[in-house]
């Protein structure tokens, strides 16, 4: 399942990349965008039922205080509460959890691009890491930690942006003494960059989303670990991933605060109209 899927966006990154006259860093970013776009119907179904349990949070807490020692009984109740205001508690995990198998599929993409991308037939990756590694048996393993040295090499995709970068380079190799594997120390803006836009995400998903005290205190947690774990995934993989993580982050506070700008004027003009039914406002 695992390879079927990086296999499948192999192959849409593949005729991205060939539309784009084989320029492999506008391949990363237009399938990020991609992705964002298919996703976006979930990330709102995921806002409108994050906005729905903030309405109701007094009354789940005072649910969960009345039948805090019954939890049978309190779970009928809240399911009760949430049947009542259609609410789904598991709306605001779906596009988290789909997203999961993407962030799995591009690890493999970005680490193995013969395989996934250029679909370089198999016996032919094996002769040319026995040609680097100048050896005659080679291993699956060594196979798959020389593609990107391949790549490069035999010149079977161009990876190269400017400045020296390349998104095949591991930022955390910038003191390598491998040349063939050591990375331009610029690269190392892009693990900085993915934690301070995750940070800046954060931020405003917590303005936008109006959280109450109990809901900020839940995602300090979330606050402290997920710009952590963007920095450190875009340092031990290559740059590639990277850009796919930094651009996906952009995407989504730009997609968050156009929705919340929506959300609110479409509240503000319910509100009128609730007001000039019950003619307060003439």
């Amino acid at each position: 399942m695992y390879n079927a899927i990086a296999s499948f966006f192999g192959f849409i990154i593949r005729l991205i990349y060939k539309l784009v006259n084989n320029n492999y860093f506008i391949s990363i970013l237009l399938f990020t965008l991609l992705t964002k776009l298919i996703l976006l119907p979930l990330t709102i179904i995921q806002l409108k039922s994050t906005e729905k349990m903030q309405k109701i949070a007094p009354l789940d807490a005072k649910i969960r205080e009345k039948y805090k020692n019954d939890k049978q009984k309190q779970a009928e109740e809240l399911s009760k509460l949430y049947a009542e205001n259609k609410i789904n508690p598991m709306g605001g995990c779906l596009p988290l959890l789909i997203q999961i198998p993407i962030i799995l599929a591009m690890f493999a993409i970005v680490r193995q691009p013969l395989t996934y991308i250029v679909q370089t037939p198999t016996e032919q990756i094996r002769a040319y890491t026995q040609e680097i590694l100048n050896k005659e048996e080679v291993t699956e393993r060594e196979m798959q930690m020389n593609e990107l040295v391949i790549a490069n090499e035999k010149g079977l995709i161009d990876m190269d942006v400017k400045f020296g970068i390349n998104l095949g380079d591991i930022p955390a190799n910038f003191r390598s003494q491998d040349e063939n594997k050591k990375s331009h120390p610029i690269s190392l803006a892009i693990p900085i960059l993915a934690a301070i836009f995750s940070i800046i995400q954060i931020k405003i998903t917590q303005k936008t989303s109006n959280m109450t005290d109990e809901q900020q205190e839940m995602q300090k947690s979330m606050n402290f670990t997920m710009p952590i774990l963007s920095a450190f995934i875009s340092y031990t993989m290559p740059l590639a991933l990277g850009i796919y993580w930094l651009f996906g982050n952009i995407i989504q506070i730009i997609q968050q605060l156009i929705i919340s700008i929506v959300t609110k004027n479409k509240n503000k003009k319910e509100e009128v109209l609730t007001l000039n039914k019950g003619g307060s406002i003439k």
